[in-house]
């Protein structure tokens, strides 16, 4: 999973909102290019199946395409696009029967040219590490600890995608890095 930081509302993105909101096909298509890797990193940090993932994405912009017309703002267009792709990864993980078909560690970045090996090896085993021991939280725990810490969503665009209120966004996560703490204890990291 390759940590991917929410992006930055600029008035020129806004703009292209705006005019993907009147059904201008070319500026939602550069909306899709422009958040295709939170996307599907999303789903992924939830399915855990880079296939299951890109499945996710098409259906999460095809979704969001055809009733963007709805959306009041500009301003929420990435939460409600994120929103969107968490509740399809959600359905596909219970459908699927919580089951991982694909080892996290494929999805690990590559490494810069300028790192040594040594180095290289090390990032490598510790983000393993991380990415084996969120295979054995709970699809909640999991889905809330990608949403704050490999997306750095605010606890409440949190509470607004989950539909739940912000002090249980706040004890989810909590408790979800208390768990992961507790797998990750043998190791540690």
């Amino acid at each position: 999973m390759i940590e991917v930081v929410m992006p930055a509302l600029t008035e020129e993105l806004s703009n292209v909102i705006q005019q993907a909101m009147t059904g201008d096909k070319t500026a939602f298509s550069k909306l899709v290019w422009r958040y295709k890797d939170h996307i599907v990193n999303t789903a992924f940090g939830i399915v855990g199946n880079s296939l299951d993932a890109e499945d996710i994405a098409q259906e999460a912009f095809l979704k969001a395409y055809l009733s963007i017309n709805r959306l009041t703002s500009a301003n929420a267009f990435y939460r409600w696009l994120v929103k969107i792709t968490v509740n399809l990864s959600i359905d596909k993980k219970i459908t699927n029967g919580l089951r991982r078909t694909q080892p996290l560690e494929s999805a690990l970045p590559l490494a810069s040219p300028a790192q040594s090996p040594e180095l290289v090896a090390e990032q490598r085993e510790q983000q393993r590490l991380v990415l084996a021991a969120l295979e054995q939280l709970t699809l909640e725990q999991r889905t809330i600890l990608v949403l704050r810490e490999f997306q750095e969503l605010p606890y409440e665009d949190i509470a607004h995608i989950l539909n739940i209120p912000l002090g249980t966004v706040k004890s989810r996560i909590s408790a979800a890095r208390s768990r992961l703490r507790e797998i990750l204890a043998p190791e540690r990291l």
